[in-house]
């Protein structure tokens, strides 16, 4: 069985703990959140500079060996008070809000996702972003360039860029104004991105006047930039995917064009088929004809950097001066390479459903011992979570949660490096990882992470299982009831935004 196969691969080599890409420029798309999100689509754009670091927030500086750059992004106001358009961050606390890949969360919250940020602030950028007067953390969109990750899926599509380059970047850029002069419809965040990325490769990255009606979106300046950068297949493109991590906090969706949301979306769709029925098969049209892209995709397609060698390899096939450097190789071997590459990265049907399979038995052995009291509560564990822990740091630095438990108090880590500590509750570790697979199981293809950190994630779900002395809750404890008694009512608000939401996507 391939998941057998899989699994034996894992072991061989370690858990898998999620790596931030390093290449030299990065355009990164998010996905679009939020109730606004729903009926724009656009999403947010900012740019990562692997080579480039910052001195403070907003001045860029070579990097020095063992730091991994920054992410520069722009939003209309980071805070009171504060009037700089962009503001740079290193691209760990970027994605996870913490500082070291090895205490990236399995599992986020709102509550955590604004532990991390106020402490991120406090401790690096809190003579930009000054503390309330009350105490609280501050008002502003300074917050969203910390913890992205939490919130929504991101795409980084990664281009090798020369030292000259680079420094002819910093250089320029930094005697550039940083002022803030953001405007919805001619200087957005996706303006801001595109210009830069404008620096590096010239005329690269556009805007879609077609289908944007003239504002320049993420998606836009994606497809114009993959358009123009997989005909130099020597840049080496590849794009790094960082799946929303998982949690309680809504889910995000694609990024589309403004023609794509007019007939995609029912909310736009059903009223344009009552009042003016024509506007659909325009608006189709234009975008099928123009326009037409899909982020993930596209991601699929460049979703590693040994497929973009193997792109660059198929590229000097056509050249016969290349003969030397790929002899013996032929069009078909380089496609079943690439083919091999993205099973390994994704997985595919069959694979995931062998995995399904099997934890169908686990899951409801699960629910037989108690540790669940029903199919439901596994769904609910992310938010009861939330609800009954408040986030910290452990002697280590680690991210840890302190959890009401049954009338007691317990600890559980929640990074790879600590879960399985000394100091995490064996058997809330246990919980959530059987709930991070359930929900990664029946998410969509889409919406799943990679199969190789899914694999991972099992391997640490039979480690935790199969522990010494193996899991097994005590006979007294296995009529309990449910983790949270009593959840708190859903909010009418919020009933209302998933009623919308259901009905009109």
């Amino acid at each position: 069985m391939k998941m057998k196969k899989w699994l034996f691969a894992v072991v061989l080599t370690g858990l898998f703990i999620p790596g931030v890409a390093r290449a030299d420029v990065s355009l990164l798309v998010l996905e679009a959140i939020g109730i606004a999100g729903e009926y724009t689509g656009s999403g947010h754009t900012a740019v990562y500079l692997s080579n480039i670091c910052a001195d403070g927030a907003v001045r860029l500086r070579p990097c020095l060996a063992g730091e991994q750059g920054v992410v520069l992004s722009s939003y209309p106001s980071f805070g009171v008070g504060v009037t700089y358009e962009w503001l740079a961050v290193p691209i760990v606390p970027f994605l996870y809000g913490v500082e070291d890949e090895k205490d990236v969360p399995l599992y986020a919250n709102g509550e955590v996702r604004n532990f991390l940020r106020e402490q991120y602030r406090r401790n690096h950028l809190s003579a930009v972003i000054r503390g309330a007067e009350n105490g609280s953390m501050p008002e502003g969109q300074w917050r969203t360039m910390l913890t992205a990750a939490f919130n929504r899926d991101i795409y980084s599509f990664n281009i090798h860029t020369t030292l000259e380059e680079d420094t002819r970047f910093i250089n320029e850029f930094n005697n550039l104004p940083n002022n803030n002069q953001f405007n919805s419809f001619t200087r957005n965040c996706a303006d801001f991105a595109r210009k830069l990325m404008n620096r590096y490769f010239p005329g690269a990255a556009q805007r879609d006047v077609i289908n944007d009606f003239g504002i320049t979106t993420p998606k836009a300046v994606a497809r114009s930039f993959t358009q123009y950068i997989s005909s130099r297949p020597e840049r080496l493109m590849h794009i790094t995917r960082y799946p929303q991590v998982a949690g309680p906090i809504w889910r995000s969706y694609d990024n589309r064009n403004f023609t794509e949301m007019a007939f995609k979306s029912k909310k736009y769709l059903i009223p344009s088929l009552i009042f003016d029925p024509p506007l659909v098969p325009i608006f189709s049209g234009i975008y099928y004809l123009t326009g037409r892209y899909n982020v993930h995709n596209t991601y699929k397609e460049y979703a590693t950097p040994q497929i973009a060698r193997l792109k660059l390899e198929k590229h000097l096939l056509k050249d016969a001066r290349s003969e030397p450097a790929t002899r013996g190789r032929t069009r078909r071997d380089i496609e079943k390479n690439m083919a091999a590459e993205r099973l390994r990265l994704l997985g595919d049907s069959e694979s995931w459903d062998a995995y399904k399979y099997t934890f169908g038995p686990i899951l409801a052995n699960a629910i037989g011992q108690g540790l669940f009291q029903d199919s439901k509560e596994v769904k609910t564990f992310f938010r009861d979570l939330e609800l009954q822990s408040e986030p910290a740091f452990d002697a280590d630095g680690g991210l840890i949660l302190t959890v009401k438990y049954y009338g007691g108090e317990r600890i559980l880590g929640i990074s790879r490096h600590n879960i399985v500590g000394p100091g995490s509750d064996r058997e809330l570790a246990l919980k959530l990882m059987l709930a991070k697979i359930s929900a990664e199981l029946d998410a969509s293809a889409k919406n799943r992470g990679s199969f190789e950190e899914f694999a991972a994630n099992w391997v640490l779900m039979r480690r935790l299982q199969a522990g010494e002395p193996p899991f097994a809750l005590p006979i007294a404890a296995r009529n309990r009831g449910r983790f949270l008694a009593v959840p708190p009512p859903t909010s009418l608000k919020r009933k209302l935004e998933k009623l919308v939401v259901a009905i009109t996507h």
